[in-house]
């Protein structure tokens, strides 16, 4: 099954294509096969529950699974060659220039013995090859156009010495130095409070667009998905259920997992004592599922959801792997 999650309009080959990518451990599988392709200048949410695969995935894609995961099938193409696959990982000249990452854990990504500015600066000596003066001026910038103040004394600092906030800012402004094709960005303004998170997100958006690249947004906030991207994801248990415009997707939700995930956001213009939860636990990765994953949480599940896996049809601008899709009178049900 493969998934264009990318424009109509724009001609040519995907920058990245995932053919039946899966990833695991020992154990199993934690992405269980997923098939997409993204073309450039496309800002594509991936959204799910804590332990959905969205993470992996990402890692998976830049190269970064370390050495407790694995690809085990399928592939990954960038610009139209084959990257990674089950014995193959070519992304190592790639990440930091033309593939960016924005870590989830802006902490985990900096070494605490080293000042933040030569840490920052790498990739553009390293792909760029600027000098180390040139590369600071170049973060400089970057750091005030995402609302840093005093960027020289930042970049002198060492890591502890700077807030969440302000760390993930950084590594926001690394990943983009080098106008990268392709950025994954994983929670990226979750360190940030409201009002910076706003500022920050239409910078990136600015800076994303002038360099033209493809990102894959990997987030929980519906909120941010909802302000930033045109094309959206749903994962569940380590594969995509749905898939198309974002606009789609969060008015008319077809699977009954991203219906219940809405209808648990807070509205202003409903009045409940109590916000709806989704019953139940998501399924543990790698571990055993129903060929419907999402069943044993769904009130429309039957028995086809107990013996056949049910399928996206690609060929569907908004596509969703369901027996039982919502309409409109089940989508009430779901925020009853």
């Amino acid at each position: 099954m493969e998934i264009l999650l990318g424009e109509g309009e724009l001609a040519g080959e995907p920058v990245l294509r995932i053919r039946d990518l899966r990833v695991g451990t020992a154990d199993g599988d934690i992405v269980r096969g997923v098939d997409l392709e993204i073309a450039r200048g496309q800002i594509v949410g991936l959204v799910g529950e804590s332990g959905c695969g969205k993470t992996t995935l990402g890692l998976a894609i830049a190269g970064l699974l370390g050495t407790s995961r694995r690809v085990l099938g399928g592939s990954i193409a960038f610009e139209g060659e084959t990257i990674v696959d089950a014995g193959t990982d070519r992304t190592r000249p790639l990440r930091g220039g033309r593939i960016g990452f924005v870590p989830q854990d802006p902490f985990g990504a900096l070494d605490p013995l080293r000042h933040v500015g030569p840490q920052l600066a790498r990739p553009l000596r390293l792909h760029r090859g600027m000098s180390e003066e040139a590369a600071l001026d170049r973060i400089s910038e970057l750091l005030v156009a995402v609302r840093m103040g005093d960027p020289r004394a930042i970049l002198r600092k060492y890591p502890h010495e700077l807030s969440g906030g302000q760390l993930q800012r950084a590594v926001i402004a690394s990943a983009l130095s080098t106008e990268p094709t392709l950025l994954i960005a994983d929670e990226p303004t979750s360190a940030l409070d409201v009002i910076v998170q706003a500022q920050v997100l239409q910078t990136f958006l600015e800076l994303v667009r002038e360099v033209g690249a493809a990102v894959i947004l990997v987030t929980h906030d519906i909120g941010v998905v909802a302000e930033t991207t045109t094309r959206l994801a749903t994962m569940y248990a380590g594969k995509i259920v749905e898939f198309g415009p974002t606009r789609d997707l969060l008015t008319t939700p077809r699977h009954p997992y991203l219906g219940a995930l809405l209808a648990s956001l807070p509205r202003l213009d409903e009045d409940h004592e109590r916000l709806f939860a989704i019953p139940g636990r998501p399924p543990q990765l790698p571990g055993l599922l129903w060929p419907c994953a999402f069943a044993p949480r769904c009130p429309f599940a039957t028995r086809i959801c107990t013996e056949q896996e049910p399928e996206a049809d690609p060929q569907h601008e908004h596509g969703y792997a369901c027996h039982h899709p919502l309409d409109e009178t089940a989508r009430a049900k779901v925020r009853a």
